[in-house]
């Protein structure tokens, strides 16, 4: 299974060249549905090297500027989220379909095999819409099925029945039962538990969480509707960044934002950014900050497809702005032919200092590991 969706080749027709600046904003709704794409993107510009997106995430980036050009904010979740963290197995054969079957086949029921997918007409991915095929729907609909049944039994009791995945961006919706349920919202409320359960119900009221590369907010939306007492500071680089701003301020349009915008020292918005229950940065900024003492720091699937020298600068930056753990995601073996670049799981430099509380093969997503590290300095 590689790091990102699977689908055309590098260098698809379907991905412009050049910059991420190409796409004129308004045109994938700067000024409405966006407004803070423009903004965003000549902040990432301005930034230095260590932080400009990899060949890869120009790339990717590329595609999701046209994506959203071609379909706009509102179906999202059918279109860049393809370049996120959601895939489309249909076949027994793929890694994570074979994993939640061999869980099922231990524990059987009949309810899955009645799972079906809502409605799959406009779905926009690299390879088009593998879901137009009848017996592919049925497929991803067990799938789909079965990692819900695994995410019910492995989450926190009564996480996934109280969690309902949001209209907003037009979801991949699967028919369980009398539920409407989708793949992200298994998947994080999978990391959910995985992160609360190491750390013993943690992070404590109050407490800021720092997630980076968080993309529109999958695992955010769990964590402040799950912890409505957290605070949260999303990190990425645009349009990711934009979507998650306009997503997450609509979905909890009673919290105190601190919304982007471009500052040049951490005294201009220390007021605003401490009092902010949510807030948005691009990557560049973190360096800009005095240590925000989080007590969790999450990645999840971005580092592995960076260079090694960014990979290395960023878990600096975990290791400044953290005061308690730090969770990571990534693929065993990346291979990135964007940057010339192959990353191993021996690879990131984790600091000899931190302690590791978790250091496992992802039981679903099994080409991936997942680690959590208390942040200890050296």
């Amino acid at each position: 299974m590689p790091s990102r969706p699977p689908g055309k080749p590098p260098g698809a027709a379907d991905a412009r060249a050049g910059s991420m600046t190409d796409l004129a904003p308004d045109r994938v709704g700067g000024t409405g549905a966006l407004p803070a794409l423009r903004a965003m993107l000549d902040e990432m510009q301005r930034a230095p090297a260590a932080v400009q997106p990899s060949g890869y995430w120009q790339f990717l980036n590329s595609m999701n500027l046209t994506q959203l050009e071609q379909h706009g904010y509102d179906e999202f979740k059918r279109t860049i989220n393809g370049n996120y963290f959601q895939w489309l197995p249909t076949s027994p054969r793929e890694p994570q379909f074979r994993a939640v079957l061999r869980w099922w086949l231990r524990h059987p029921t009949r309810a899955p095999l009645a799972a079906r997918v809502l409605d799959a007409q406009t779905l926009d991915t690299r390879a088009g819409n593998p879901l137009r095929s009848p017996p592919r729907r049925r497929a991803y609909a067990l799938y789909v099925a079965l990692l819900w049944e695994y995410a019910r039994r492995h989450a926190p009791p009564g996480t996934v029945e109280r969690l309902s995945e949001p209209d907003i961006g037009d979801p991949l919706f699967v028919r369980y039962g009398e539920r409407l349920v989708t793949q992200d919202l298994g998947n994080s409320a999978l990391e959910y538990g995985t992160i609360t359960g190491a750390l013993g119900g943690g992070p404590r009221p109050g407490e800021l969480v720092v997630e980076l590369g968080g993309g529109y907010g999958r695992l955010a939306w769990v964590f402040l509707t799950e912890r409505p007492d957290l605070r949260y500071v999303m990190v990425d680089i645009p349009p990711a960044l934009a979507v998650a701003e306009r997503y997450l301020t609509d979905l909890f349009p009673d919290r105190r934002v601190f919304g982007f915008r471009h500052f040049d020292h951490h005294d201009e918005v220390r007021d605003e950014l401490d009092a902010a229950q949510l807030a948005f940065l691009t990557p560049n900024q973190l360096e800009l900050l005095e240590p925000l003492r989080a007590a969790l720091f999450v990645n999840i699937s971005s580092l592995h497809e960076m260079r090694p020298e960014q990979i290395a600068y960023y878990l600096g930056i975990v290791g400044r702005h953290t005061a308690g753990c730090f969770y990571t995601k990534q693929s065993i073996t990346s291979r990135n032919p964007h940057d010339g670049v192959i990353v191993r799981r021996g690879d990131y430099p984790i600091p000899p200092s931190w302690r590791p509380l978790l250091d496992r093969r992802h039981p679903i997503q099994t080409s991936f590991f997942e680690a959590l590290y208390e942040v200890v300095e050296g």
